[in-house]
């Protein structure tokens, strides 16, 4: 893919992060992080946002010694084409691999809540199909669309403001520090990796246009906003419903929202499905996108779209193979681990590598 064709501006790239981080995980978060941190949940968010941020900073560290490059050209320049390919491939793998897991998750609640009868391998065949007509396009068509789906973000804030106002009851957060420090900070582990997304700065760094400061600017912004949206929701799941009532609710959001009705609405829930959809497709094309640009770079030439085959059946088989609930937890195992190797791990050894032999990219961008 050229880039002088499809550069995006920095607006666009904050959009085309945050429709990324925002994904699956804010259903099951509030009850994920008050197992570990209770009341202080949205507290353990707030620090997951901090080391997002420091993340982010170790990843824009080294795109800026390579700002011509996406990470599967990194690799090659710091290791040689064949160690960088094998590299590169374990991105590739990555992308495609949380493409799927975000087909898993989006599958299993759409089952629960919406086609409880319907097979899951047919939602699955309908996202992948739908989403692939996107994923083939270039950078920026993605970013445009991306961008044009952000509107629908801020329903989020005002269906959780309005459940917030009608029934909360604040004295279930306290005391404020009941789990512990330690614990607080074990809730902002799980509450990462439901936050990821931002890493697909290695893969569109090249493409955007302005300085190295005005990037960052862009991609921390969309983490602050992501981040303040997580802590308020979690913040509101905490106070409305019980710490013993929020312990046993898998999706609180949805849980909340399905108590209240309007004249003209009954199902409040399914409504906020209909638009949390949306995000997740938004995720699955960021992700297959950068599987797919890899595989179109190693096996096709840089035409990522020849690969769109390739990548829409490995993950079709990957998700439908993960049917049962303990194949989901092993699916979430797998991510988390993939996820803290692949983002924080390897772009870490990378930039040290990149100084220790004093490896750089062009800098005339």
């Amino acid at each position: 893919m050229k880039i002088a064709d499809n550069t995006i501006t920095q607006g666009q790239f904050m959009f085309f992060i945050l429709q990324t981080q925002i994904g699956v995980g804010v259903l099951s978060l509030p009850h994920q992080v008050q197992s570990s941190a209770k009341g202080a949940g949205w507290i353990s968010v707030l620090i997951a946002g901090l080391a997002s941020q420091l993340i982010i900073l170790f990843l824009w560290a080294l795109n800026k010694r390579f700002p011509s490059s996406t990470i599967y050209e990194i690799l090659t320049q710091l290791f040689g084409k064949f160690t960088g390919t094998i590299l590169g491939l374990a991105y590739v793998s990555y992308a495609i691999f949380t493409s799927a897991d975000i087909l898993v998750l989006f599958s299993d609640i759409v089952s629960r809540w919406i086609l409880p009868a319907t097979p899951r391998w047919v939602v699955i065949l309908i996202v992948i199909v739908t989403c692939m007509y996107m994923a083939v396009e270039n950078l920026r068509n993605i970013a445009r669309f991306l961008v044009a789906t952000s509107i629908l973000i801020p329903v989020f804030l005002a269906l959780a403001i309005y459940s917030m106002m009608v029934n909360m009851n604040v004295d279930y957060i306290f005391p404020l520090t009941e789990a512990g420090w330690l614990d607080i900070i074990k809730g902002s582990q799980k509450a990462l990796f439901s936050m990821v997304g931002f890493e697909l700065i290695l893969l569109a760094y090249p493409f955007v246009e302005g300085n190295s400061g005005g990037k960052l600017k862009a991609i921390s912004l969309a983490n602050l906003l992501v981040t303040l949206l997580y802590a308020f929701l979690t913040f509101t799941c905490l106070v409305i419903f019980g710490p013993r009532e929020i312990e046993v609710i898998p999706e609180p959001l949805l849980y909340m929202l399905k108590s209240f009705t309007f004249n003209v609405i009954e199902r409040i829930d399914l409504i906020f499905l209909s638009i949390w959809s949306v995000s997740v497709f938004t995720s699955f094309i960021s992700y297959i996108f950068m599987g797919m640009m890899g595989l179109g770079q190693y096996f096709h030439k840089g035409n990522h779209k020849k690969a769109a085959w390739w990548a829409g059946i490995i993950c079709f088989i990957l998700a439908v193979w993960a049917g049962q609930p303990e194949k989901i937890q092993l699916y979430d195992k797998i991510f988390s681990i993939g996820s803290f190797i692949m983002i924080m791990v390897v772009p870490l050894l990378l930039l040290g590598w990149s100084y220790l032999f004093k490896v750089k990219g062009d800098t005339s961008t």
